[in-house]
């Protein structure tokens, strides 16, 4: 069964507690579901100590410094069965911040859920079912769920279900039903612009031109409803962004290799709301590359409309794109980086003018095994903001030192 990119974004195979995980944030969601390998059951904790730098552009914002303290547990179980594969992970985290922060407390807790599952009910027919939960504060660059930068603890929650069916060998359809939504917790202010809930349907035709190669044909209908209309903050006159969204794409699945493959789609999307009616291109894409024993790499791309951060302004178009590499150095040593950009456009309203702005975050780190379950971990992060509005503006570094045990 294909799985379209944003699901295969959203969907989390497990949710590891390594020394990267809580720091990354939705960020680990740019791996998509994998049921090739059972996954024994295993318990991970990790204790880690950092220094986390943010400086804002205006005045009137409070800069944070601070060493911070963090320690988490995992666990995580995967079967891979010929009819029914599934896997689960929970994970469960808390940083504290040793310097007093602006705009919220010192504490922050952070815990993630997924069960991802497949049943072949026939040999025609397939269905399955892939649900991630999050309460956390670390924002992302990948899927364009939540602000740009930190805002205060938030709970987000995606539930993907599709049905394949395989008319002939080569023709087959994908009906899938995807429902997700966030909620933040710590500002009100924030929360009145942001919480909302999004439902899409979705029908794929896939036909394989070869065991390697796919051609399909998709349309999806999106429908977004945002919790409360905010007067109270942005004015009498503010506009409900309740939105509506159409898609027709096409695309192509390759697997060149077991080593090489590329998934993607392109089209029209087709944004409606109380407050505009556009129609722009919508792109995305994602390839996985093993191109070594020893050295792995993914990346992905998406454009298309975004429904968050969207204030006043009538619509926000966004280009993201990221890749992540992962190499191996010795049977003790590894590393991994990655590099994840997001251009925005803003369309301005009568209240507001319009806008741009670009988004970067890059990161490094590495990883030393003493033995099979137990690791030391260094990670450093770079995040930077530039927009017309000059009150957006910041950068941020992140750097942390950690060990991990698994059991």
């Amino acid at each position: 069964m294909q799985k379209s990119f944003p699901r295969a974004l959203l969907a989390m195979t497990v949710l590891t507690v390594s020394g990267t995980a809580f720091a990354q944030g939705l960020l680990g969601l740019t791996q998509s579901v994998d049921y090739e390998a059972n996954i024994p059951f295993s318990v991970s904790t990790s204790v880690r100590a950092g220094y986390d730098n943010i400086k804002y552009s205006s005045a009137g914002q409070e800069d944070v410094e601070s060493y911070f303290l963090q320690s988490g547990i995992g666990l995580r179980y995967g079967n891979n069965h010929r009819v029914t594969p599934w896997n689960v992970g929970v994970d469960l985290g808390v940083t504290h911040y040793l310097d007093s922060v602006e705009r919220g407390e010192d504490t922050f807790y952070n815990t993630r859920v997924s069960f991802n599952i497949s049943h072949q009910i026939s040999r025609r027919l397939t269905v399955g079912n892939n649900f991630y939960a999050t309460y956390e504060i670390e924002p992302d660059y990948g899927a364009g769920v939540t602000t740009g930068r930190r805002a205060g603890q938030y709970i987000y929650g995606y539930n993907n279900t599709t049905l394949a069916y395989a008319w002939t060998r080569r023709v087959s359809t994908t009906t899938g039903y995807t429902v997700d939504g966030i909620k933040y917790v710590d500002d009100n202010d924030v929360a009145g612009l942001e919480d909302r809930f999004s439902h899409t349907f979705s029908q794929q035709v896939s036909y394989a031109l070869s065991r390697r190669t796919s051609l399909t044909a998709e349309y999806r209908f999106r429908l977004t409803d945002y919790d409360s209309s905010p007067r109270g903050i942005a004015g009498e006159n503010y506009v409900n962004p309740d939105s509506t969204s159409h898609f027709v794409l096409i695309g192509v699945d390759q697997a060149w290799s077991d080593r090489l493959t590329a998934s993607v789609r392109a089209g029209a999307e087709l944004y409606q709301s109380d407050r505009t009616s556009e129609t722009a291109p919508y792109v995305e894409g994602s390839l996985n590359y093993a191109i070594s024993r020893k050295t792995s790499l993914r990346w992905h791309v998406q454009a298309g409309y975004d429904g968050s951060e969207l204030g006043l302004f009538n619509s926000r178009y966004s280009y993201r794109t990221g890749v992540v590499v992962s190499h191996q150095f010795t049977r003790r040593l590894s590393g991994n980086s990655g590099i994840h950009y997001v251009h925005s456009d803003f369309e301005g309203s009568e209240d507001v003018p319009s806008a741009s702005e670009d988004e970067l975050n890059a990161s490094i780190g590495l990883t030393y095994n003493f033995w099979q379950n137990l690791s030391l971990d260094a990670n450093y992060s770079f995040t930077t903001l530039a927009a017309d509005q000059e009150f957006r503006d910041y950068d941020r570094h992140r750097l942390s030192v950690g060990l991990n045990a698994t059991f």
